[in-house]
């Protein structure tokens, strides 16, 4: 069978082109292929297409502060080729199914929309898998009847379904992604750049011990963490730095520095490989700062890591308890002294919103972190689908079924303790703040 995975475009009052590359679809591509199936990846959001759409009533409140406030949104878009265009080249490919990306819940309308023309115009099976697919498969089943399969979790173990479907004959029982090389012979790799390098996204370990109650990877990876081998990872990179010229190496991992000793020793490896001299890492899915210390810092310069984007969510020890983050009590500050010193460039992120959360406790730690002098990332509180925290949350039902409304740039949900009106203050000082030190604002 002909298979076409595709990236979907999706509407936003922004994006960043550098998170776009398509790690998820390249290992459902894989497994397809290992069961005997040809597959092309269509990514529809590369090289970038936008152009501005309406404002659609969802974020009617936000319209005042559009091109009025300063550092906010001043468009909304839509990212990506147009439906007509990606139905040409579905169709110019001659499949007998079609696989969509469906990772982010405020995502799924493009998503639906897309199913439906395919189904409808093209008459072909379609399914859809990632994060939104996994939490809120029951859901999707009555809002898209256009989409024939659901997959659950990762696509290892989740396509089981889909092949049955496509060959009765098929006796798929999972495969263990930690031997698998990801299929990025089907990337154009000249769409993916940062500045004039080749870059890739991979991935080292899955799973989430920490159990952060706003959080959902558990729900797509489980809370136990499993980690690759370092023989297959530096497989992977020596295949992509000699065939793709991929000089920029970014590691989607939630949580890459969690086991200390197998960080070290894959840190040692790459300082051994002579050709990876002129690479650089990234890990722009963010590290847990709880892990970090001098030498682990010291040893991530070495083998490239220049920038540094950390987790701390709410400087406040009890709300870190509250919500489960791991190091509750750990302070930030000799991690960022050390980063510094070695010459690293940081982020940190938190996040604005949450309850119990006050306007002067956010408006503190942001302060905290730029008298760190560090760039400051402001993520304002979206519900989190399959999380614990929205199961205890009493929730507007409106708000609830509306899924665009579940993104930080919604500001959605107010509290008894923040407004609407002061999460924008406090979205706009940040960022106002980082241009102003720094001559940066945070996209």
């Amino acid at each position: 069978m002909r298979i076409v995975l595709i990236q979907p475009p999706f509407e936003d009052f922004f994006a960043t082109p550098i998170r776009f590359y398509p790690l998820g679809l390249t290992y459902v591509a894989v497994t397809l292929r290992l069961c005997g199936h040809e597959v092309a990846v269509l990514d529809t959001l590369t090289p970038l297409h936008k152009r501005t759409i309406t404002l659609p009533p969802s974020f009617s409140h936000l319209r005042q502060h559009l091109n009025e406030t300063p550092h906010f949104f001043k468009h909304y878009f839509r990212f990506g080729k147009e439906d007509h265009a990606i139905l040409q080249e579905i169709a110019a490919l001659r499949p007998h199914a079609v696989g969509l990306s469906a990772q982010f819940t405020a995502y799924y309308k493009n998503v639906h929309e897309l199913a439906g023309k395919i189904k409808n115009e093209l008459g072909l099976f379609v399914f859809i898998g990632g994060n939104h697919a996994t939490a809120l498969s029951a859901e999707i089943r009555q809002r898209s009847p256009a989409i024939d399969v659901i997959v659950n979790g990762p696509a290892e173990n989740g396509l089981g379904e889909v092949l049955q479907r496509l060959d009765a004959s098929s006796s798929f029982t999972g495969l263990d992604w930690r031997t698998l090389q990801p299929a990025h012979d089907l990337i154009h790799f000249q769409d993916y750049q940062i500045g004039k390098r080749n870059y890739a996204s991979l991935i080292c370990s899955r799973g989430c011990p920490a159990g952060c109650e706003f959080c959902s990877v558990q729900n797509m990876f489980g809370r136990r963490i499993a980690y690759r081998s370092i023989e297959s990872i530096l497989a992977e990179m020596h295949y992509l730095y000699d065939q793709h010229q991929v000089r920029i190496f970014n590691f989607e991992d939630d949580n890459l520095t969690c086991h200390r000793s197998w960080f070290k020793s894959f840190m040692a490896a790459l300082l051994k490989e002579s050709r990876f001299k002129d690479i650089e890492l990234t890990a722009m899915n963010g590290i847990c700062y709880p892990t970090l210390d001098e030498e682990l810092l010291s040893l991530m310069w070495q083998a490239g890591f220049r920038r540094l984007n950390l987790s701390l969510v709410t400087q406040d020890p009890r709300l870190r308890r509250v919500y489960q983050r791991p190091g509750a009590g750990q302070d930030l500050q000799p991690v960022i002294r050390a980063a510094q010193n070695l010459g690293f460039q940081i982020t940190v992120y938190l996040i604005i919103g949450l309850p119990e959360q006050t306007y002067e406790e956010v408006k503190g730690t942001i302060d905290h972190l730029l008298d760190l002098n560090v760039l400051v990332g402001p993520s304002v509180f979206y519900l989190p689908p399959a999380s614990p925290l929205l199961q205890r949350l009493q929730i507007d039902r409106k708000i609830l079924s509306d899924w665009n409304l579940y993104r930080s740039a919604a500001f959605a949900i107010e509290t008894e303790h923040l407004s609407r009106q002061q999460l924008v203050e406090l979205f706009i000082y940040a960022r106002g703040e980082n241009l102003s030190r720094t001559g940066q604002g945070m996209d």
